[in-house]
């Protein structure tokens, strides 16, 4: 029953990626002594002072959870001023009577690459394993994902998923979650049981935990059609939004924008988007700016869109950063300002964002902003708008062409020898040669094409297969399939003869 959904959710376990400051929780109920129940007590009304003076006693009568619990409190800096180096000694102190919460506590600080103690690796392993030993559920959880990992130990899925096992036996709801995974891909020596990773899912999901309500929602609403079941996806996906899951409030009141499988309602989008982008979910982020920026689903606003377009953008959202780029090209809830425009696209379109890319181009295209220095994918952004008839962008190729660019001459010989003018049909192929000559990739397939098709030229496939090899020696993507394809037409001759050619044209360039 298990689909892509489940491969490809992206899960908040918290793995490896501790912050400096720790908050404390609640101790565990279990019978204590006066003075310890006092210290809980005012932590919990949060009198911090004094629930930092009642463990201190405590700690110094050797009491393991008191040491642990007062180390929390100076390594978060409650109570008083944060004090690593006391924290530390306190939890010491309490790992000399084995006391398990305090390993994992050392164990996680050692994991941190830049945190308050040395990074050390070898001995983060080693506490965390005596924690996990103990039975401490979120040590076992922990040590499992440095087993999947390979964090201080060798990678060992089979001693992960054990780990898991003994930690879900408890009803950890995160362990479930997490079982269900090696369940459903048959690893760490687990059979594939897709029915068994649905069960473990199905009671991580009742047990409460966000992330397993969220995939169940995802299940029914995207999953295979067979087991669909809108009810139960809108049921889950509500709890798991509820249970305060950012990408759950994005998708629901997404859900709620767009209409469908639930009846379209702009003020519960709005709610639950914003609760989402508060949380710093960025896709809701962006979604609050499209909004805004838009007035679908609220009087428009270009002052907020831009706050929240820039939120989304600085966590690395590239629609976000296009999106951004258009309100300061445009002066719209911000200062018109073209030259951060550009930047802001640059940033997108540099991995892989199409639009951003459009827009670049069409900028420098039109002379809105000088190109970037030393940066030719600006040329293939600028070929690509000139093919969709965008006058600027082809003039611009003519203009680069002229100045003896060769990125531009091959790219322009191309628009040249597609069309329908004879005469621009041998411009480009001229210019595609000379550009092929000179060592551009893209050129040298145009023209491995052209001989092998017999586009204005004679057919050659001696000449095609040079040119296509060449071309792939270069990194030209679909080059070398082209190159295997002349292949099967040409004799092994004509073939040898092709590479003997290659070669002697990388040895005269």
């Amino acid at each position: 029953m298990f689909s892509k959904v489940f491969m490809s959710l992206p899960v908040q376990l918290g793995i490896l990626a501790f912050s400096a400051s720790i908050a404390l929780t609640s101790l565990p109920l279990a019978a204590r002594n006066a003075e310890l129940e006092q210290a809980i007590q005012a932590y919990e009304q949060q009198d911090f002072e004094t629930a930092r003076q009642k463990f201190t006693e405590q700690a110094k009568l050797k009491d393991a959870q008191a040491s642990y619990e007062l180390a929390r409190m100076l390594l978060a800096g409650q109570g008083g001023a944060q004090d690593i180096p006391a924290a530390l000694k306190w939890l010491r102190q309490a790992i000399q009577d084995n006391h398990a919460p305090a390993m994992r506590l050392v164990a996680q600080l050692q994991l941190q690459k830049n945190g308050p103690v040395p990074q050390d690796l070898k001995s983060a392993a080693d506490l965390m394993t005596r924690a996990a030993q103990g039975d401490d559920v979120p040590a076992q959880i922990l040590l499992a994902q440095m087993y999947e990992q390979g964090i201080g130990v060798g990678k060992d899925p089979a001693s992960s998923a054990r780990l898991l096992q003994r930690a879900a036996e408890t009803g950890n709801a995160q362990a479930q979650f997490m079982l269900a995974k090696f369940y459903a891909r048959g690893r760490g020596g687990l059979p594939k049981d897709p029915a068994k990773a649905l069960e473990l899912q199905t009671a991580a999901a009742k047990g409460g935990y966000g992330a397993a309500q969220l995939f169940l929602a995802l299940q029914y609403l995207y999953g295979q059609k067979d087991q669909r079941d809108l009810t139960k996806g809108i049921d889950w996906l509500t709890r798991a939004a509820e249970n305060n899951n950012p990408m759950a409030q994005r998708v629901l009141g997404t859900t709620y924008l767009q209409g469908g499988a639930l009846p379209q309602d702009t003020g519960k989008a709005l709610l639950w988007l914003t609760r989402a982008a508060k949380a710093g979910e960025a896709g809701a982020q962006s979604n609050l700016g499209y909004i805004y920026a838009t007035g679908n689903g609220a009087e428009q606003d270009f002052q907020k869109a831009a706050q929240w377009y820039e939120k989304a953008a600085d966590q690395g959202l590239l629609r976000a950063m296009t999106a951004l780029g258009g309100l300061y090209k445009a002066g719209k809830g911000v200062p018109q300002d073209p030259a951060y425009a550009a930047d802001l696209y640059l940033q997108a379109a540099s991995q892989g964002e199409k639009n951003a890319q459009t827009e670049l181009a069409r900028m420098i295209a039109s002379g809105q902003v000088a190109p970037p220095p030393r940066n030719p994918r600006v040329t293939v952004w600028i070929y690509r708008l000139a093919l969709q008839g965008d006058a600027p962008a082809r003039e611009w190729l003519v203009q680069k062409s002229a100045q003896g660019d060769i990125p531009a001459k091959a790219r322009l010989g191309h628009i040249y020898k597609s069309g329908t003018d004879p005469a621009l049909q041998q411009k480009g192929l001229k210019l595609l040669t000379y550009a092929a000559e000179r060592g551009d990739a893209f050129a040298q397939y145009q023209l491995a094409q052209i001989f092998g098709s017999g586009d204005g030229v004679e057919q050659d496939f001696m000449q095609a297969h040079m040119w296509a090899n060449l071309s792939a020696a270069r990194g030209y993507p679909e080059a070398a399939k082209s190159r295997d394809v002349f292949a099967k037409l040409m004799t092994p001759e004509q073939v040898s003869q092709a590479q003997k050619m290659a070669r002697e044209y990388v040895a005269k360039n």
